[in-house]
């Protein structure tokens, strides 16, 4: 009797399994959770988390010419480590390391003395806008250094290297990685909050009084876009004061072209998070959606954490055509090297550009849905 008990209670199992098997082929964002991610991840950290960048472009100023200084030019010349420049003009070369032609610059200064073994004084400043970067540089070059003076008959003790990291002269990891890293809060912030805005008239099923007023999709549209962008710059506004007044980043480039740069973007990824909202019209698998295809590459792709240099050619051309990778760029400049506002301009106008493409798509999406 007790068996018999227990097996009505499990005679509808096979009918539950059988349900939620109809249920998933219908559900569409499970195949995306259990296939699609765990290959988009596997891809991402086997073929972009690179620790080895190369080649790194060097300018080497020697202002003599002797065997030693052929040698250390030759050996950096044969390496594959390095794009190496040649140049006997400090001021130039100088001037080329700021506008970042080039990661590194090493000054071979002239021997004080005769004898060139005592008097080598070799002065290397590296670009410490890119800490990463910087930092394996330095092990490439006092490796080639070292077998540099090791082929000349000279030991280590006939050279002295002075470090300097322009750009970042505390050397403080924090200053290269929240620069970068308010671009990847602020893609989250802005995609999952656009997720939600036109799915969540679909699940409450209060689309169809929306599209039975006499407002046009443009006018349903943009006034989503300007009520959430004016919480979003609310937000960003937030984020900024908090992340300067506790890490103290300075800020060497323009801060009104800071916080242009960064409300243009915002808007881009709040419109993007819009789309997605309007395509997959469920406030669930829109939000998955935006972390997939949104937060993750913005973090993993966008040269934020692992350069773009060190990866394969597919993984960097992703990267390239992906707009947080601009953005990211922009920011270290704003915040630690300066200068090349030419560039900051021209990330400006992209986000913007990609942004009205974006409520345009979006428009498109709410008049066809609303017909």
């Amino acid at each position: 009797m007790t068996r018999k008990i227990k097996m009505n209670k499990l005679k509808y199992l096979p009918i539950l399994i059988y349900k939620e098997y109809l249920q998933i082929l219908k559900d569409k964002s499970v195949f995306i959770l259990c296939f699609a991610l765990p290959l988009l991840l596997v891809l991402i950290y086997g073929s972009a988390i690179r620790m080895e960048i190369k080649p790194v472009s060097v300018c080497i100023v020697t202002q003599q010419q002797n065997t030693l200084t052929d040698t250390i030019v030759k050996e950096f010349l044969l390496s594959d480590y390095f794009i190496t420049k040649n140049t006997p003009d400090f001021i130039k070369a100088n001037e080329q390391f700021k506008k970042e032609q080039f990661k590194v610059l090493i000054h071979i200064r002239e021997a004080k003395k005769k004898d060139i073994s005592s008097a080598i004084e070799i002065e290397v400043y590296i670009n410490g806008v890119e800490s990463q970067l910087a930092s394996i540089s330095l092990n490439y070059i006092n490796s080639t250094l070292q077998s540099a003076f090791s082929k000349a008959g000279f030991n280590s003790d006939s050279y002295k290297v002075n470090i300097r990291n322009l750009f970042n002269e505390a050397n403080e990891s924090v200053w290269f990685l929240m620069s970068g890293h308010y671009v990847s809060i602020l893609t989250l912030l802005c995609m999952f909050l656009g997720s939600f805005v036109i799915s969540r008239e679909w699940d409450r099923k209060t689309i169809e009084t929306l599209c039975a007023t006499n407002a046009s999709a443009t006018q349903i549209v943009l006034s989503k876009i300007i009520v959430y962008y004016a919480l979003t710059v609310f937000s960003l506004f937030i984020l900024i004061l908090t992340g300067q007044w506790l890490y103290r980043i300075p800020i060497s480039g323009s801060i009104l072209l800071s916080f242009i740069s960064l409300m243009v973007y915002a808007l881009e990824m709040l419109c993007f998070g819009i789309f997605l909202s309007a395509k997959f019209k469920n406030q669930f698998n829109s939000a998955q959606i935006s972390v997939v295809i949104g937060f993750l590459p913005a973090v993993m792709l966008s040269g934020l954490i692992f350069d773009l240099r060190a990866v394969t050619h597919i993984i960097s051309f992703v990267g390239h055509i992906l707009p947080p990778t601009y953005q990211v760029k922009a920011m270290r400049i704003l915040f630690l090297s300066g200068g090349q506002n030419s560039y900051v301009v021209f990330n400006i106008l992209l986000q913007f550009t990609l942004a009205v493409a974006l409520i345009a798509l979006t428009i498109r999406q709410v008049k066809k849905d609303c017909k």
